[in-house]
């Protein structure tokens, strides 16, 4: 009797451990996540998040909110003039946004207006194209300002943003105009086109998911109550599962709602969502495919200073 029992609770213990398999559709077998271990330490790919595939994600308010508009108007000298086609830009980490600012001569003002922008938070860039305003005549001439988040960047607070002032200006001839930037606490990851050729043994974080995520990532900063919200975008031309684990909550396994390919991945109509915390520390991988833990990506979020 002592004997049947034993074998009876290897026997599901077994099935339990199987649950978060990587099927192979070439070898007909099933291989189940190994407990890969995260190189930012803690998280683990350990096949335990398999039940709550279809759970909504809590959520952020602030993830997609714009920011609030800037107080107070522009200045000029006289001869020129600022509008924009967005005082309230935002963009999440890693992403970018584009604004136009268009050049006003003013009193018969012509020559090189030079484009300068001043209170970008840090880990945020920014580009004008063309550098400068070249103004022959009485039109606005259009300037596009574009606005890049890097991944070390820190997700604005609810209800903040950073005040800028953009500045065009030919010597003691000069105009301005403010705008607030938001940084979303949004992120998104990619699965790399054709990652099935880039599976192999062992643990391999792979920058191709996105540098922020791969072999040597720095870790995410965030406040308390504001979470960063990440979605999956498959790049990929055949449809995927994502496995995740320690709050990265697992994709689901239902036929037709794997992530499709050139597409996000969806739940209930819309991007899925899964939003993480400080504290955060999970890694994931293509569910399906032999070697499928290989591939992988890691996340980390840290309390920002």
């Amino acid at each position: 009797m002592r004997t049947a029992l034993i074998l009876a609770a290897l026997g599901t213990l077994a099935v339990s451990l199987a649950a978060c398999g990587d099927a192979s559709s070439s070898a007909g077998t099933t291989r189940r996540g190994n407990g890969v271990p995260s190189q930012l330490g803690g998280g683990v790919n350990d096949g335990q998040d398999d039940s709550d595939q279809d759970d909504p994600d809590t959520g952020n308010p602030n993830a997609n909110t714009p920011p609030p508009a800037p107080t107070g108007g522009g200045t000029s000298t006289g001869q020129l003039g600022l509008t924009l086609s967005s005082a309230t830009p935002a963009a999440g980490l890693g992403d970018k946004v584009e604004i136009t600012v268009n050049v006003e001569p003013k009193t018969g003002f012509t020559g090189t207006a030079e484009l300068a922008v001043t209170g970008l938070p840090a880990g945020v860039t920014a580009a004008f194209e063309p550098a400068s305003a070249q103004i022959t005549g009485t039109t606005a001439v259009p300037v596009k300002l574009t606005l890049t988040v890097g991944m070390a960047a820190i997700p604005s607070a609810a209800g903040q943003a950073s005040a800028l002032t953009i500045t065009a200006k030919q010597g003691a001839i000069n105009a301005t105009i403010p705008a607030n930037f938001k940084v979303n606490p949004t992120a998104k990851l990619t699965i790399p086109v054709n990652i099935d050729a880039l599976r192999t043994t062992g643990t391999k974080f792979l920058d191709n998911w996105g540098t922020g995520f791969g072999a040597t990532p720095a870790p995410l900063k965030t406040q308390t109550g504001n979470p960063i919200v990440f979605t999956v975008f498959n790049a990929d031309s055949k449809q995927h599962i994502v496995h995740g684990n320690a709050g990265f909550t697992h994709g689901s396994t239902t036929a037709g709602q794997e992530v499709q390919p050139n597409a996000f991945e969806m739940q209930n109509g819309a991007p899925r969502t899964r939003s993480l915390p400080p504290g955060a520390n999970v890694n994931g991988y293509p569910h399906e495919g032999a070697n499928g833990q290989s591939a992988g990506f890691q996340i980390q979020v840290v309390a920002a200073p």
